[in-house]
């Protein structure tokens, strides 16, 4: 975790006191709108209460009114009525207005307009039975009207709207309370925090020095116990540290190096341009060596110049810009790596000889063979009655043996092209291939070859995955010790491989042996029993292997 300065703590002292202040004026604030929304809030309440009131006491009134009309039929009883009407109507709309934060409430709005409207109504049907007919009419119109249904229905949803009004007025001043509760004890929490954080931000300033001391000398330690080469310089490149791991690589002794300026340890012309390419690099920022690990030449207290891997790091010391080079001995390394290319080379020798041996293989070799046959082909074709039973077995050994070695060096051909040969990776469809392979074998009629499932489609060189098919199929119908055949071939998704398996009937192989057999020209089966060169597996090994997977046998006998 990285230290904070003595400066930086104060800084941080001060600004949690400008925090805890303008967290204290901002809850103040928060908690006097508070006030002010709540006072505002019963100030609406009120005016709601108090018009709810009013629009069922002016109904009461125009019903008055109404009643003085029947009885005496005079019109002047009817101004009050109107008026009445008028105000209940401007109330309504006042309400509108007062319980636009109460949207539950403002909806019950419309059913208070109903019910106003509904009870009028009924007065106006009686009011013009009175003007038409007369009063005993309108008593028979005031006697048939639910009025006083319609009135009660009205009183009850105003008393449950006053109801709903002081019940939202009450939760508001009990939230304004909690409110301030709240702040006041946040407030109280705040301020023992912060001097809890004041008195432990003094503390650590106080220890800070200490532990900077016991810091600079543990540094120093590992400085002094590395085994690389540390030096320390400052803007002017005038060296301020030195440990012993660079006066073993340079042969100087530190009083002889510090203070001086760090070209001293550069041969020409590094040690002229040095003080250029650290100026340059204050005044634009621009990175040679800074930040970037390069290999370096310098030069030791005798001359001599020693290969070195260089890294340079900066660091800020309040005002101050220093500069840590780290120093590693390349010397080793160098002779490594002109062993490595020895080695390269060498390398290269053999693979060209190998190269020449396969043309040497396959031009040199093969037609004495090719010859060797022919004759044998010629005698027992030109021949044959002149020689015994053991003269002809001796020819077909002969013949047969010619074909064997035949078979062995196009193994061998084919085992030494594999890695060195490349053909163009092509997206390979393993069933198209595993069909065309399975028809160039041409397998006995009672040996049956089944894909089951479908298989992938793989980037490769078509001809290498057709040899690894080839070569386990036909290793598979060769070794075969049962009348018929059975050859099944499965895929799964092994993650970010395909698990391919080529199983059989055949006899099996002991455990021992399953590695034995990826070896090239090893073979279980006496050669005179069963035709075999022992290049096969192992080509399949090698071609696997190539592409970066693996071979494995699952097998017991039997």
């Amino acid at each position: 975790m990285k230290r904070w300065t003595v400066e930086t703590q104060v800084l941080a002292g001060f600004a949690l006191a400008v925090a805890v202040l303008a967290i204290v004026g901002a809850s103040l604030y928060r908690t006097t709108l508070g006030f002010i929304e709540t006072s505002a809030a019963v100030g609406r309440a009120q005016q709601a209460l108090t018009a709810l009131e009013g629009i069922y006491s002016l109904m009461n009134q125009a019903e008055s009114r109404q009643r003085s009309y029947l009885l005496l039929g005079r019109e002047s009883d009817l101004a009050p009525r109107h008026a009445a009407v008028a105000r209940m109507n401007a109330l309504v709309g006042e309400l509108d207005q007062l319980l636009a934060d109460d949207p539950a409430l403002r909806a019950r709005l419309p059913e208070l307009q109903r019910r106003i409207a509904v009870r009028l109504a009924m007065l106006d049907t009686v009011l013009e039975a009175r003007r038409g007919s007369g009063f005993e009419a309108a008593q028979r119109q005031l006697a048939a009207s639910p009025g006083r249904d319609e009135m009660q229905k009205l009183h009850e949803l105003v008393v449950f709207m006053q109801g709903a009004v002081r019940a939202r007025l009450d939760a508001r001043q009990h939230d304004a309370q909690q409110g301030s509760r709240r702040t006041l004890v946040m407030l109280g929490l705040l301020f023992v925090l912060a001097v809890a954080a004041l008195t432990a931000l003094y503390a650590r300033i106080r220890r800070e020095a200490l532990e900077r001391r016991e810091s600079e000398e543990r540094l120093d330690a590992v400085v002094r116990s590395a085994g690389e080469g540390i030096l320390t310089i400052d803007a002017a490149g005038r060296v301020e540290s030195f440990n012993p791991a660079a006066e073993r690589l340079f042969g100087y002794a530190p009083a002889e190096v510090i203070g001086s300026n760090v070209s001293r340890l550069m041969p020409e012309p590094d040690r002229s341009q040095h003080d250029g390419y650290l100026q340059r690099y204050l005044g634009s920022g621009v990175a040679r060596v800074i930040g970037i690990g390069r290999e370096v030449t310098g030069q030791r207290k005798d001359g001599s110049p020693i290969a070195l891997g260089l890294t340079v790091t900066e660091m800020q010391l309040g005002t101050r810009r220093l500069f840590t080079g780290i120093l590693h001995d390349l010397t080793e390394r160098r002779r490594a790596d002109a062993r490595q290319a020895e080695l390269i080379d060498d390398l290269q020798a053999v693979n060209e000889e190998l190269r020449n041996f396969a043309y040497v293989v396959s031009h040199d070799l093969k037609a004495p063979l090719r010859g060797i046959g022919s004759l044998a082909d010629w005698l027992v074709s030109d021949y044959a009655d002149k020689l015994d039973d053991q003269g002809r077995e001796y020819l077909t050994l002969m013949k047969n043996r010619a074909s064997r070695m035949d078979a062995l060096i196009d193994g061998i051909l084919e085992y030494s092209r594999v890695g060195r040969i490349n053909e163009t990776h092509v997206a390979v469809d393993l069933n198209v291939l595993v069909a065309e392979t399975v028809q160039m074998l041409a397998p006995p009629p009672e040996v049956t070859v089944t894909v089951e499932g479908t298989l992938p489609t793989v980037v490769g060189e078509r001809t290498r995955l057709q040899q690894l098919f080839q070569n386990l199929i036909s290793n598979a119908i060769k070794h075969r010790d049962k009348p018929e055949g059975r050859i099944r071939i499965t895929c799964t998704d092994a993650d970010a491989f395909w698990q391919l398996s080529i199983a059989d009937n055949g006899p099996g192989i002991e455990p021992r042996h399953h590695e034995r057999v990826f070896q090239l020209f090893q073979v279980l089966t006496p050669r005179d029993q069963k035709e075999s060169t022992g290049v096969g597996l192992s080509l399949v090994k090698k071609i696997v292997e190539l592409y970066g997977g693996r071979v494995w046998i699952e097998s017991q006998p039997g």
